[in-house]
């Protein structure tokens, strides 16, 4: 009679659990910017990568990320809205990484004036190739883990 019960109850508890399984998606299989900045596809040749703004908070901003350019032209890429309007020639078949530890050891981030408040994000329009898109641009810290070199003087606790 137990043996009963128990064979009943993990019948039960397999198929609630197989059920779970069928009706969630694997997380895993959505594409995702595993960092934290932004991911934004102005269409299938050219991404702009982890895209942020590092600040300390004090008037101004350092510009990260990189351009992504996998079409077999080279491409002007643009960034604009609020106080930021740069913009980045790219060759073809290649990228370019604007927040290389290098660039920070010899001061060629680049650097943009603005209120940036950590946690705040900047609305921008990205484009290049001839295709645009909205960029909701987040501001990181200039306290956070990885990007002290931004700005190497800020007050962090």
């Amino acid at each position: 009679m137990n043996l009963k019960r128990l064979t009943a109850a993990g019948a039960l508890v397999l198929l609630t659990t197989a059920a779970c399984s069928m009706t969630t998606e694997a997380i895993t299989q959505k594409p995702y910017a595993p960092s934290d900045g932004i991911r934004v596809h102005l269409d299938s040749d050219v991404v702009f990568e982890n895209l942020m703004i590092i600040s300390d908070g004090n008037g101004e901003g350092v510009l990260y990320g990189l351009v992504n350019n996998r079409s077999e032209e080279a491409v002007t890429a643009e960034i604009s809205g609020g106080d930021i309007t740069e913009s980045f020639d790219v060759e073809a078949s290649s990228h370019l990484n604007f927040s290389t530890a290098e660039l920070a050891e010899n001061d060629e981030l680049i650097l943009i004036e603005g209120d940036f408040q950590p946690g705040y994000n900047v609305d921008a329009i990205v484009t290049a190739g001839g295709a645009e898109a909205p960029a909701t641009i987040p501001v990181i810290t200039a306290c956070a883990s990885g990007y002290e070199d931004a700005f190497p003087d800020a007050q962090c606790d």
